[in-house]
């Protein structure tokens, strides 16, 4: 309790040096990243709940108050949370922002117990795929003017959340899933850095336990998590000139590129070790940081984890696109992005939304950035050319150290995608660009355990045919396609850019 304690001195030392202009935004996070997650939390004015207090009806929160609700409770964040609210607070005298932490294993089911009682949960964070029925529902506020003060034109293309022409959402980050590969490996076997599949494949194949059993071709997993298949099988399916279903909405999963992406993907992972057939994010990160693993797929954290925890084999680790397929082979991935959201009945509105601004834009933005480098990549392009402008400029630290796995994540941002929330960018060997069109029945193809997900593991773990498990597959999503469609018969596709 007296470190705790300790702690919460610290911090308000260094709010108050930030607000008072002695320190700087980096050199606060720095500093604060260190102190415990309670102290951070509590200084926030917050806690952790499972369940949320019942509200009032109408605007019935502290109008001093900007509730944030929030599943992230990892130090970064919540030193990030801490050092804009010390401004904001310095800006709007008796005005603060109280977080709430509540767990993301059961978010849906929270967010929805708080809105049935009514509570005023301010800015919040659902799963994209939450934003069309929490809108036709009315708990989300219209946020048109704020996207109009910013500049609909900073925001990169796919990052919105537009809904019957009005936006719903603001983005806070953006990022894209590469391919992580042992450079010393590839050269102790004379391979080059891979640039086809076929290199690809033959590489992995290659370096499969070529220094004893422990060592694996590759890390990567499916499992039983929501979109954990769909994130790595992401570039496959793109990169064969396909999505799951086009802009529409019409099943195209079932077009025979696609099951040929289904069997180069699985040709891949039987290098990876069978452990991987049923498991989590994390467990990918545990086998490369060990340096059990020649290639690694995952977004920028992996990064920082490694450089943090395993400098020899982050020395020897380079960063590339994956040659997933013949259709603009190694330009198209998966990305996902996260956006806030505001609640309809919050007390303040336009005190909520200058928050909501100072979370997202300027420099505080891209401090946000800079806490996970190269996995939380700005979503605005003013604060993406800021990131930019300090990574070329960094002559010190990860930015200096990792500036060309920075460049590499950067780069790939604008094709990045998810099928649930750009369904149908890529139909028929054409892509346009990143869009953003919400697939409304992606919580009955990615449930857990997601459809695609089973798939991969009836081929992998019980030997079932490819041809057979990927018909059978497609069957059953075009089924609860036009299961959802036969609910909803007056839905039509809203595309955005």
């Amino acid at each position: 309790m007296s470190s705790v304690r300790n702690d919460l001195d610290q911090l308000r030392r260094l709010r108050g040096q930030l607000v008072a202009g002695d320190i700087s935004r980096r050199g606060f996070l720095t500093a604060a990243m260190g102190l415990s997650s309670a102290a951070l939390l509590t200084a926030c004015g917050g806690g952790l709940t499972q369940q949320p207090a019942g509200g009032s009806s109408e605007r019935g929160g502290d109008p001093n108050v900007v509730p944030l609700y929030t599943v992230e409770n990892d130090p970064a964040t919540l030193a990030f949370y801490n050092m804009v609210i010390a401004k904001f607070e310095k800006d709007h005298p008796g005005k603060t922002v109280k977080v709430t932490v509540y767990a993301d294993a059961n978010q849906l089911q929270y967010l929805t117990t708080a809105f049935q009682n009514n509570v005023d949960v301010g800015i919040f964070s659902p799963a994209v795929s939450s934003f069309s029925d929490f809108q036709q529902a009315g708990h989300l506020a219209e946020l048109d003017d704020l996207v109009e003060e910013i500049g609909k034109d900073d925001f990169l293309p796919g990052t919105r959340i537009v809904i019957g022409g009005h936006d719903y959402g603001i983005p806070l980050q953006s990022n894209s899933s590469l391919v992580y590969y042992r450079k010393d490996l590839l050269d102790a076997a004379g391979l080059p850095v891979p640039t086809s599949y076929d290199e690809y494949l033959n590489a992995v194949k290659a370096l499969h336990q070529r220094d004893g059993e422990n060592q694996v071709g590759i890390a990567m997993a499916v499992g039983a998590t929501a979109q954990l298949p769909l994130q790595f099988f992401a570039p496959y399916i793109y990169q064969s000139g396909w999505d799951y279903f086009d802009t529409e909405g019409k099943l195209t999963f079932d077009q025979p590129e696609v099951r040929d992406a289904v069997r180069r993907f699985t040709d891949i992972m039987k290098y990876a070790p069978k452990s991987l057939y049923n498991a989590a994010y994390g467990d990918i990160v545990t086998i490369y940081s060990a340096g059990q693993a020649a290639f690694a797929t995952f977004p920028g954290r992996l990064g920082v984890t490694i450089d943090d925890r395993a400098a020899k084999v982050a020395d020897n680790t380079g960063v590339m696109p994956i040659p997933a397929g013949p259709f603009m082979t190694g330009q198209l991935h998966f990305g996902s992005g996260q956006q806030y959201g505001l609640y309809a009945r919050t007390s303040d509105p336009d005190l909520a939304k200058d928050f909501l601004r100072r979370l997202t834009t300027g420099e505080d933005a891209l401090a946000f950035a800079l806490t996970v480098p190269g996995h939380l990549l700005p979503p605005m392009k003013s604060v993406l050319k800021l990131m930019q402008d300090k990574i070329a400029g960094a002559t010190e630290g990860y930015l200096a150290k990792r500036k060309e796995w920075l460049q590499t994540f950067i780069e790939q941002v604008p094709n990045a995608m998810t099928s649930s929330v750009s369904m149908g960018a890529v139909t028929a060997k054409t892509f346009d660009g990143k869009i953003l069109n919400m697939c409304p029945w992606a919580p009955d193809i990615w449930p857990s355990p997601p459809l695609d997900g089973t798939m991969f593991q009836d081929i992998l773990l019980k030997g079932e045919s490819v041809d057979a498990a990927w018909q059978k597959t497609a069957k059953l999503m075009g089924e609860k396609a036009d299961a959802w469609r036969a609910k909803n018969p007056d839905w039509k596709p809203e595309v955005s850019r």
